[in-house]
């Protein structure tokens, strides 16, 4: 999951190698609405759980989302990855870089 992310989401997602558990807690750009990219993601097919969900400090969490990395399997954590990464430089312009290549600057409605 994290060479995913730092593929599809270079310097944009921000994490620490978990020492246990079973999520990723990882810190995108301010701009990036977790509760709203939530909706989006599901729409895709990604199911990610947003930070507001997670913690007390609901402004703190805004742009943070959880990842569960235990029961996909891998080609699924690097599809959903990649899906996810899509569906965020679509909405909220986040990455501006995936895989390598810069991506277009998209129009957002409204």
């Amino acid at each position: 999951m994290m060479e995913s992310l730092a593929e599809h989401f270079g310097t944009a997602a921000e994490f620490d190698d978990p020492k246990g558990g079973i999520f990723l807690w990882v810190k995108l750009p301010d701009v990036v609405d977790t509760l709203k990219l939530c909706q989006s993601a599901l729409a895709a097919g990604v199911a990610i759980n947003p930070g507001p969900e997670w913690s007390t400090d609901k402004g703190y969490s805004r742009s943070r989302l959880r990842l569960c990395f235990a029961s996909p399997t891998h080609d699924a954590i690097r599809q959903g990855v990649a899906t996810l990464a899509e569906v965020c430089h679509r909405e909220f312009g986040v990455p501006v870089r995936s895989a390598n290549v810069e991506q277009r600057a998209t129009a957002r409605p409204g």
